[in-house]
């Protein structure tokens, strides 16, 4: 994969470029992706919400590793197709509501940011892989928040 398609592809098409907070912002445009989706369609299989995740992380991983062989660089900030991985996988099996989504966003961008064991031993796994495994940890752990959130309330 040419270089210049992967970074597109791996910043979400140059979302990853906006100044500030990109991983936090591709959460959010993530969020309200899967609810626009949700919305029009009045469901989402979780056969096919766990297949777009697959697809997503697959992807992340082929296009990451590209930008680390031709950059040298591992995991710059402008690549967040691993953030939209881990954002749907936190969705999967839980209600689509407006307060499941915030609730959402704030506990995969918590474990994303305070990266609690093993998330961070992820990172190092290399050729892309790394890239996109911490934030489906991230991800998972967050389902595991907001299955429980869910419970309890």
């Amino acid at each position: 994969m040419k270089l210049q398609l992967s970074r597109i592809i791996a910043s979400l098409f140059y979302l990853g470029f906006v100044p500030g907070m990109p991983g936090t912002y591709s959460s959010i445009i993530t969020a309200l992706v899967f609810y626009s989706v949700y919305s029009l369609s009045g469901r989402i299989a979780p056969e096919l919400h766990l297949s777009a995740v697959c697809l997503i992380s697959l992807v992340g991983v082929l296009v990451s590793a590209e930008i680390g062989r031709s950059t040298g660089k591992e995991d710059p900030s402008y690549i967040v197709i691993d953030e939209a991985a881990g954002q749907l996988l936190t969705f999967l099996l839980v209600p689509v509501t407006g307060w499941n989504i915030f609730l959402g966003i704030l506990a995969f961008r918590t474990f994303d940011i305070w990266k609690p064991y093993p998330i961070r031993k992820l990172e190092r796994l290399g050729r892309g892989v790394g890239v996109m495994a911490d934030d489906l940890l991230a991800g998972i752990y967050g389902n595991i928040a907001l299955h429980i959130i869910n419970l309890l309330l």
